[in-house]
């Protein structure tokens, strides 16, 4: 599978909801969908139930572990960056997202920082963040 059809099937699953609710995630390691997520902010009613953590604690489940090194994370949109902190605490290495906050007016919680700069301050290792369009 390609980036495409990982991106996707995070849009397929993110569109399981209404705008402007509609987030999905996958976890790809080894050429395998190892987690998949959907935004459950609002049915639970835990605001840490991002579509990225829903895939990342999926994906740790089901390999038995924390480290997710290898690994990479697509989204139906940017990821916030609680959601970019815990894919780079969990060791995700790559980032791949297709709709880029500013295109939907998303306003997260900081002004004027990018997951870009996020990745460059990381100081262990680095994670690649890629804005890339679904065809």
């Amino acid at each position: 599978m390609t980036d495409q059809d990982y991106l996707q099937r995070a849009t397929d699953l993110g569109n399981r909801k209404d705008s402007p609710y509609n987030f999905g995630a996958v976890v790809v390691k080894d050429g395998k969908i190892i987690g998949e997520g959907t935004n459950q902010v609002h049915e639970e009613h835990d605001p840490t139930l991002h579509a990225e953590t829903s895939a990342i604690k999926q994906a740790c489940k089901i390999i038995g572990s924390h480290n997710l090194d290898g690994a990479t994370m697509y989204g139906s949109h940017e990821p916030c960056l609680m959601c970019f902190s815990c894919a780079a605490w969990a060791g995700v290495d790559r980032i791949v997202y297709a709709v880029a906050a500013n295109q939907q007016n998303f306003m997260y919680e900081f002004e004027d920082y990018s997951l870009q700069d996020m990745a460059h301050h990381l100081t262990r290792r680095k994670i690649l963040v890629e804005h890339v369009l679904l065809e």
